[in-house]
Order: C-alpha cells, then structure tokens, then sequence
C-alpha cells in the first residue's frame, strides 16, 4: 500500500500494484462523482494534488507518476528526467505533449 494513504487501497495502489490499468483510473473518478464523501478526488484516487494534477494535464503520466513514487523521487525531476531523454527525432511527433509538460512544469513551479 501506498505510503499517502490509510485504509483501503486507493486507484493507484491498485495500479502500482498491476492490478487495473491506466484506463480504470477513470472508473474510480466516476465512483467518486457519484459519492464525493469527506475528501477530495486527488486524495479518493490515491494521489497527491501534484500528482493529481500532472494526471488531469496528461492521463498518458501515470507511468511516471507509478516511477516517481516506486524511487521515491520528486515527480518533478522524474518528469523533466524523462523529457530530456525524449529524443530529438520524437520530438515534433510529441510537441504538443511536450509543450503541455513544460507548461505544467513551470506552472507548478510558481505554486508554494
């Protein structure tokens, strides 16, 4: 179990753990629409608000999301980590993805 959570396992734990995938994420979002209880949706799916975040800017970040807790690493060093290593080639393939994570980047690092 995820170290930012008590109780039952949350969405991320689960996908931490292999046991739904990335997708099912939005399964557990509607889950919570339906009955918000006493938390907030970041905290329901097993996140951080920078995780959370990060995720509703770019779903396809749950793999460095899952790398950045298994490290125990900022996430936002596992993020920068990983589009330095984006080869240039890719790139243009990626420039919008990329500009929408280096726009999060900066935003968040405005963010106490």
């Amino acid at each position: 179990m995820s170290s930012y959570t008590r109780g039952p396992a949350t969405s991320l734990d689960r996908y931490l753990n292999g046991e739904v995938l990335p997708e099912d994420i939005d399964d557990f979002v509607d889950i919570w629409h339906k009955n918000p209880a006493n938390n907030e949706i970041y905290q329901f799916l097993g996140m951080t608000r920078e995780e959370y975040s990060l995720w509703l800017r770019d779903p396809d970040t749950l793999p460095l999301i899952a790398r950045a807790r298994r490290a125990g690493l900022p996430l936002k060093s596992v993020l920068r980590a990983t589009l330095e290593e984006l080869p240039v080639v890719s790139r243009p393939a990626n420039a919008v993805k990329v500009k929408r994570l280096m726009r999060w980047l900066e935003e968040s690092s405005r963010i106490p």
